[in-house]
């Protein structure tokens, strides 16, 4: 599954790592989250509000004010409920004073599920900027329109990543328009470190989320400005799936691309990296052997 995550630098910068179905991730982090779902709704405020805030400065949000040039779709009925992606995430401005009606507007939503069809996210109070989903909330629009609420409607800048497995990948250019640093581990090779693929010129600061966050977020010894490849076992203790797998003092070890790009022996049991200068006289004198399933299936595997 692809999981995404954050984690801030010595400069104070937020940076997204994104990652697909391999490894390594941060140990204890809950996977299956996407840059998207994490971006809006894991750096606003963390009440169960229908308004959540994500305070931008003026130079961060600029880029992502794409204006909607297409015209507006007819709903769809064909999947038995009413639909319209012309309305998913999209950022509207409105005047401040009808916040109650775009509260109300959000009430409208009839699933159950799927929250971010139910919320808000506001980027900009001085502004009137919010990041809405209203692709199945026909009513919701419908009221907007009546009273004429929307001024403006933009485009939300779409994460997405093409990933051709074994030639690299390749990442949209409005995926660049986002205030965070991101890093990028190739799908293929599994043990490859992760290489910094955008470096925005006003980043989000770690000061701009909210304090539960804050307190939370995983700290990186080095700036991300600096930095262009990572092993994250290098610096704090990982999962790791898909890699190549030995044997050495009664425990697997998962070979890793280092970020000086020599390689490295990682154990999820003990948290241990040997650099492979040492690792390779432990192969040499037998005491260290390839993974074979046959030979140590009743080796304990890391839960």
């Amino acid at each position: 599954m692809e999981t995404a995550w954050y984690c801030v630098d010595e400069d104070g910068d937020v940076g997204i790592f994104q990652i697909e179905d391999n490894g390594p991730v941060p140990e204890g982090y809950n996977i299956g989250n996407e840059v998207e779902s994490l971006f809006w709704y894991e750096f606003s405020s963390e009440d169960e509000s229908m308004i959540r805030d994500l305070p931008l400065t003026p130079e961060q949000i600029e880029p992502l004010l794409i204006p909607k040039k297409e015209p507006e779709r007819d709903w769809d009925k064909s999947y038995g409920t009413e639909t319209n992606y012309w309305w998913s995430s999209v950022i509207i401005k409105i005047f401040m004073n009808d916040l109650p009606i775009l509260e109300e507007a959000l009430k409208l939503y009839s699933k159950k599920r799927d929250y971010p069809g139910k919320r808000a996210v506001c980027i900009s109070r001085s502004e009137g900027l919010f990041m809405v989903d209203f692709s199945s909330n026909k009513k919701g629009v419908l009221l907007l329109k009546e009273r004429n609420v929307i001024k403006a409607v933009y485009n939300c800048a779409d994460f997405w990543i093409e990933d051709p497995y074994d030639e690299g990948d390749e990442v949209n250019e409005e995926y660049k328009l986002y205030p965070v640093y991101l890093y990028r581990q190739d799908y293929w090779p599994y043990s490859s470190s992760a290489a910094k693929y955008v470096e925005p010129r006003f980043p989000l600061r770690i000061t701009q989320l909210p304090k539960g966050i804050q307190s939370k977020v995983f700290k990186m010894p080095f700036k991300f400005k600096d930095t262009d490849n990572i092993q994250l076992a290098e610096h704090m203790p990982v999962k790791v799936s898909g890699c190549p797998e030995y044997v050495f003092d009664g425990k697997l070890w998962s070979l890793l691309k280092l970020s000086d790009d020599t390689n490295g022996y990682y154990c999820e049991e003990n948290h241990k990296l040997i650099p492979e200068s040492e690792f390779k006289k432990y192969l040499e004198d037998g005491s260290a052997e390839k993974y074979d399933w046959d030979k140590h299936r009743a080796l304990k595997f890391p839960t």
